[in-house]
C-alpha cells in the first residue's frame, strides 16, 4: 500500500477532485498561510481503477491504456488544484501528490508525520440531502494516529471565531479540552466548553423524578467541568472561558453550538464508548453536521508538540 511522502511537519489535505473538496483545501491553505507551513494536496486513486459500467465493454480489453489515461487525468486535476491554491493564497508553498492506494489508509498514515491532516466530511458521490458521514472521512478519523480536521458540507470558515469543546468525564475529553485551550490561546479567541446530559429512553417513565432532580444534576455536571478546567486555566490564564451545561443529546447540543465558531474539538469517543469502538455516535453526528471545522482527537495522552498548526 503506497503512502504520501515528504509530509513531515506539513499540512496535508485530501482531495477526490470534487468541488466538495475545495472547502477542505481552502481551510488547509488558510491554516498553512497563518502558521507559515507548507501545504501538500494529496489525491489518492485506486491501484487498478476499473472503468465505469457504461464504458466497460469498450475499454476493458485495453486495461493498460485505460489506467494510464485515468492516472493522467487525475494528475491534471491535481495540478489544476495546486495552481488554484497558489493563485488564491499568495505566498503559500504548496505541492500535490498523486498516490495509488486506499484513500483512508493513506491519509490515516499521513497523520503520523503531518502537522495536520484535513479531509472533507463526504466525497463527491454523497447526496446533499443525506446527512451521512462519508466512508473515507469516517475511516480516516477512526484510524488516524493524530488529530484530524474534518470540514462538513455546512461548515463556514471563520478562523477568528471562538473555539468550542465538547466534554464529558472520559480520558479522551480531557485531551480534547487541553487541545481546545491550546488552540484558543494560540488564536487569541474565547473558549466555550459544553457538557450535555440527557435521560435515557427507559428513564422517560420517571420524567417527574428527573425534572425534580434537574438542578442537582446540572450542578454536579458543572462541578465536574470546573474540576477539569482548573489545571487548564492555570496553564492558560489568558484564555477567556465560558461553560455551558446543556440538557439534551450531546450531538445535537454541539451541532447547535457550532454556528459561528472558528473550530470545534471533540474526542473520537466519550465515556459511552466501549473497547474497540473507534468513532462514537456523538462524534459522527458532529462531523457530518457541524457548521464549523471539527478536530477529532484520538489519543488519551496529551500531545506535547502543541497546536500551532491547527
Amino acid at each position: 500500500m503506497a503512502t504520501a511522502t515528504n509530509i513531515a511537519g506539513k499540512i496535508v489535505v485530501g482531495t477526490d477532485g470534487s468541488d466538495r473538496a475545495t472547502k477542505a483545501i481552502d481551510y488547509a491553505a488558510d491554516r498553512a498561510v497563518a502558521r507559515g507551513l507548507e501545504l501538500v494536496i494529496v489525491n489518492v486513486i485506486p491501484e487498478m481503477p476499473l472503468p465505469g459500467r457504461t464504458s466497460a465493454a469498450s475499454r476493458i480489453h485495453d486495461g493498460v491504456a485505460y489506467v494510464e489515461a485515468y492516472t493522467k487525468a487525475a494528475q491534471e486535476r491535481l495540478n489544476a488544484r495546486v495552481a488554484e491554491v497558489m493563485q488564491r493564497f499568495p505566498g503559500v508553498v504548496v505541492s500535490g501528490q498523486l498516490v495509488h492506494g486506499h484513500a483512508s489508509h493513506v491519509l490515516a498514515q499521513a497523520s503520523k508525520q503531518a502537522a495536520m491532516v484535513v479531509v472533507g466530511a463526504r466525497g463527491q458521490s454523497a447526496p446533499v440531502s443525506v446527512k451521512v458521514l462519508g466512508g473515507t472521512s469516517d475511516a480516516v478519523t477512526a484510524h488516524a494516529r493524530g488529530p484530524i480536521t474534518v470540514i462538513s458540507d455546512f461548515a463556514e470558515i471563520t478562523p477568528d471565531g471562538p473555539v468550542v469543546v465538547g466534554v464529558d468525564d472520559s480520558a479522551q475529553a480531557k485531551v480534547a479540552l487541553h487541545l481546545g485551550f491550546e488552540v484558543a490561546n494560540a488564536r487569541r479567541v474565547p473558549l466555550i466548553v459544553i457538557n450535555s446530559w440527557d435521560i435515557g429512553p427507559y428513564d422517560a417513565f420517571n420524567a417527574d423524578i428527573w425534572a425534580a432532580a434537574m438542578e442537582s444534576i446540572t450542578a454536579e455536571c458543572q462541578q465536574m467541568v470546573d474540576e477539569m478546567l482548573a489545571p487548564e486555566k492555570a496553564q492558560f490564564p489568558d484564555v477567556q472561558v465560558e461553560t455551558r451545561i446543556k440538557r439534551g443529546r450531546p450531538g445535537v447540543a454541539l451541532v447547535e453550538a457550532s454556528k459561528g465558531m472558528g473550530l470545534m474539538v471533540v474526542g473520537s469517543r466519550g465515556r459511552g464508548g466501549f473497547k474497540g469502538l473507534l468513532l462514537g455516535s456523538t462524534s459522527k453526528q458532529v462531523l457530518r453536521e457541524a457548521l464549523c471545522p471539527v478536530v477529532v482527537t484520538h489519543s488519551t495522552e496529551l500531545v506535547p508538540d502543541g497546536p500551532e498548526h491547527i
